[in-house]
């Protein structure tokens, strides 16, 4: 018996097995990830104007939330942006004391901190805040829609060993997380109790020896299979689509749009103070802005 994949329209074979027809792949180069993920870090971090900036983070969450697998969870990655915004904010509001619209005053004394608390403050401060969310969430799908493989992958051939390590690296730290919770409930079963910053020993020493056995046995199982002996093989690539390349050329056009308007002068920042007003919006701008949702428009796998 033989198998043979059917064509649209035509008629099976007698005595074969007719195999459906390959699926159109509905994912983006890894390639193609890589440099939308650096063109949205770009446009988030070659301005501070919070239009953009909310621009980006709007739709690179958006973009996270299209493509993300279902067994993979946010919850981590909003905690971690939550509280990079938070602190930016609360670090610029206590230590710059520059503004006019005062609406609090920690006692003089305090070093550092010490001064009036202002509105511009606060506002400068929320827009640093705001280009860590958007950079966080733009770099975001290298490690929760791709596979560590595929982020190797997108390296070029001279990065290749780096790229290996910066994957495995990554690894490494989930596995760490996963460690530190598993210990920590053992601990707990075993009548473990927080009693202060020693009684954490406890839980943090089989931790980061079992973290040292781990990066042991990976590069013992490297060394197995002849890392860095020569290039790296993959069983399968994947064919660029004209997909990607709209995907690259709309990113790379995005962020060269932006440093190139910074470069001839155009206002693309926004500074508070002493007063506070409203940011500039430039619709070219915006509309670049608005070319990096591309990746959000998923076709439907036929």
């Amino acid at each position: 018996m033989t198998i043979t994949a059917a064509a649209p329209g035509s008629a099976a074979v007698p005595g074969s097995v007719a195999v459906p027809p390959v699926a159109i792949r509905a994912v983006l180069h890894p390639r193609a990830w890589l440099v939308w993920s650096l063109a949205a870090v770009t446009v988030a971090l070659v301005t501070d104007n919070p239009v953009y900036r909310g621009l980006v983070a709007l739709i690179a969450l958006n973009v996270l939330l299209t493509w993300l697998p279902p067994e993979r969870r946010l919850r981590p990655l909003a905690v971690a942006v939550t509280l990079a915004a938070a602190l930016a904010a609360l670090i610029n509001l206590l230590a710059s004391h520059t503004g006019a619209d005062v609406f609090a005053r920690l006692p003089d004394g305090l070093p550092l901190v010490g001064g009036p608390l202002t509105l511009e403050s606060l506002a400068f401060g929320g827009a640093l805040g705001l280009g860590l969310v958007a950079a966080l969430l733009a770099v975001a799908p290298l490690s929760l829609v791709l596979e560590p493989h595929d982020v190797v992958d997108a390296m070029p051939a001279s990065l290749e060993r780096t790229g290996i390590a910066v994957a495995t690296s990554l690894n490494l730290v989930s596995g760490f997380g996963r460690t530190f919770t598993a210990v920590s409930d053992a601990q707990r079963m075993r009548g473990w109790r927080p009693r202060g910053i020693r009684s954490w020993n406890e839980v943090l020493v089989p931790v980061v020896l079992t973290a040292i056995e781990d990066s042991v046995l990976l590069a013992e199982a490297m060394e197995a299979r002849a890392f860095g002996a020569g290039r790296r093989t993959s069983y399968a690539g994947s064919a660029w689509a004209r997909r990607d390349l709209a995907v690259v050329v709309c990113a790379v056009g995005a962020a060269a749009l932006f440093v190139g308007m910074r470069i001839v002068g155009v206002a693309v920042d926004w500074y508070p103070y002493p007063t506070l007003a409203m940011p500039p919006i430039h619709p070219v701008l915006v509309a670049s802005c608005l070319a990096l949702a591309l990746p959000a428009i998923r076709p439907r796998p036929k």
